[in-house]
């Protein structure tokens, strides 16, 4: 008896039209220039953005972790006249 009910109601309930998760249009071929694919894929579609954000983020973060640590780590000599150096000065 459920059965036969659930049979009627889904075919009395109109389907619903099949939705892309992002708003931009589909994409037919492979863009041919950078600036295609920057305009057509990546600008396109909002949800692109905290994408862009996040990876822009932790770019800038890795690089400065890594400036910083050239800089102040003892361990890491970018001067030639130190390089061959057995004993560090600490200077």
């Amino acid at each position: 008896m459920f059965a036969s009910f659930a049979r009627s109601a889904a075919k009395a309930v109109p389907r619903a039209t099949r939705r892309n998760m992002s708003s931009g249009q589909v994409h037919t071929g492979m863009p041919t220039t950078m600036a295609e694919l920057r305009n057509n894929i990546w600008l396109s579609d909002p949800g692109a953005y905290p994408v862009i954000a996040v990876v822009t983020f932790a770019c800038g973060m890795s690089a400065s972790f890594i400036t910083y640590c050239c800089v102040k780590n003892p361990d890491v000599r970018i001067t030639p006249g130190r390089r061959q150096a057995l004993v560090r000065s600490w200077e």
